[in-house]
């Protein structure tokens, strides 16, 4: 089969916005705006890159740089607030719904594409937990982007720039999580199983953007190296070895959690494919790509993926983290839009933004009762985005300001906890992470010293001896009498004189 044969010949895309698009564009950035409007607090991950965004670095102990980078460079043009993570997040989700729904539109065409990109937004991680900037927030952004643009560049006398551009968004990708190279190979597989190699032109462009991506990545290797494999270290430390059974039975938890996660996008095709028996509608057929072409790029982008993460389970024995299944599956609307493929005619698209209007007000009010509602913090442990924030600065502002004169240089305890105090001290001054120089390494210990700190802990253990006195703030939402989570603090007072008596 001839390349010509193999991407269809599209016209030109019409000005307007695809209303599917557009409704899916709404909610995913209403859902990171209305996270910000709502919670008293912040998803712990945003104060991870608060406390990191102190400092470009070419990696942090944890992750490669790319969603640090991003925020920090916001903050340095614009100025600090503790809104731009969900400004952020809003930004990435409406990005992968573009390229998502570019991506749909070419295997399946528009109709099934609109199809597609409702179902997307269903999604726990494109609704629920749409707030969130993370360095998945970021990989799938890129990697929706990379699959676009990899389409784009298979095209016949298509010239080596869109290869190009694939391989700064690979680089991108790996710079973003190091699960994307997982996307990334299933991303070459697709191209290679759907015939889109076949000429050594393509070949050569594929080879380019590898190169380029490569180029992009050496320098985080580096620093890796030069690091004590910090970010390696870390991802063996999440991922311990399971026995036979445990390997079977992680399996089925994780399974168990995503499938829960689709609820939304089941439901809302269960109820379409109601409708549809009840007021039947003409399906219109439309082949964008040859069976073999959709159905390489379908595993490419999905079965790829998931076909990972069960051999690393049940052969090598991985304990799977729950977040891996994100990107895992961000393609899985495509397959499902499918699957309804025979049922889509002319009314289908309204019905079904009928049906996902009706699920995403549902799950917002779900939401906005889970930010208020004490029972629902039962078993979470850390309460994250709604814990009292505000409230927790404020108080510890205060003991600082009877303490001292001086601003309020330097924080110093877990990210969580010193992310809190710092970010809505408004202020943000840099946090000393869990204690540690090596994870905060531009913070300047004799800095520290002289301008005193206030010091965070999760128990009354982890403070060292000669510690000064603790204050215990307890979280108890709804006038409950019991604690929900308690934090612990102490202020150590500067060492400069001119500090030491407090502002009356």
């Amino acid at each position: 089969m001839a390349l010509s044969s193999l991407v269809s010949d599209r016209p030109p895309a019409a000005p307007r916005l695809p209303p599917a698009l557009a409704f899916a564009l709404l909610f995913g950035i209403g859902w990171a705006l209305f996270g910000a409007l709502l919670n008293p607090g912040q998803p712990g991950d945003h104060f991870e890159q608060f406390t990191w965004s102190h400092s470009f670095e070419g990696g942090y102990h944890k992750h490669p740089p790319l969603p640090t980078w991003m925020l920090a460079a916001v903050i340095r043009v614009f100025g600090f607030s503790p809104l731009w993570p969900y400004l952020l997040a809003a930004l990435c989700v409406a990005g992968t719904a573009v390229f998502t729904f570019g991506v749909a539109r070419r295997l399946l065409g528009e109709r099934l594409a609109g199809v597609a990109i409702v179902l997307w937004g269903l999604h726990f991680a494109f609704s629920w937990k749409g707030q969130l900037f993370n360095h998945n927030t970021v990989m799938m952004l890129c990697l929706a982007a990379a699959a676009w643009v990899a389409l784009r560049a298979a095209e016949p006398r298509t010239g080596f720039g869109w290869w190009i551009a694939l391989g700064v968004l690979a680089g991108l990708a790996l710079l973003s999580k190091y699960q994307s190279a997982v996307g990334l190979a299933g991303l070459i597989l697709a191209l290679g199983l759907s015939g889109m190699l076949a000429t050594p032109r393509a070949r050569l462009g594929l080879a380019l953007a590898v190169l380029i991506s490569m180029a992009l990545f050496a320098p985080h290797i580096a620093w890796v190296f030069h690091h004590q494999f910090s970010t390696l270290r870390y991802a063996s430390t999440t991922a311990l070895q399971l026995d036979a059974a445990g390997r079977v039975q992680k399996l089925l938890s994780f399974t168990a959690v995503h499938l829960r996660m689709l609820v939304p996008v089941g439901v809302a095709m269960l109820a379409l494919v109601a409708w549809q028996r009840a007021a039947p509608v003409t399906a219109a057929r439309e082949e964008a790509v040859p069976p073999r072409v959709r159905r390489a790029w379908l595993f490419g982008l999905l079965g790829f993926p998931l076909a990972v993460l069960v051999v690393m389970c049940l052969v090598f024995g991985v304990r799977l983290q729950d977040h891996w299944g994100f990107q895992s599956v961000q393609f899985i609307s495509l397959w499902f839009a499918w699957l309804l493929r025979k049922r889509v005619g002319a009314a289908t698209l309204r019905r079904l933004c009928l049906l996902a209007l009706a699920i995403h007000l549902a799950l917002m009010a779900a939401y906005a009762r889970s930010v208020v509602d004490p029972s629902t913090l039962a078993g979470r442990g850390r309460p994250d985005q709604f814990y009292p924030a505000q409230h927790l600065a404020d108080t510890v502002l205060a003991a600082w300001r009877q303490t001292t004169s001086c601003p309020l240089r330097f924080v110093v305890g877990p990210t969580y906890e010193g992310g809190m105090v710092s970010v809505y001290a408004g202020s943000n001054p840099p946090v000393l992470e869990s204690g540690d120089p090596l994870k905060s390494p531009w913070v300047d210990l004799a800095a520290l010293r002289d301008a005193g700190s206030v010091q965070l802990f999760h128990s009354a253990d982890e403070a060292p001896p000669g510690t000064p006195p603790l204050h215990t703030l307890p979280f108890m939402p709804g006038g409950s009498t019991t604690s929900t989570y308690d934090i612990l603090w102490a202020i150590v007072p500067p060492l400069d004189p001119a500090c030491a008596s407090p502002v009356k």
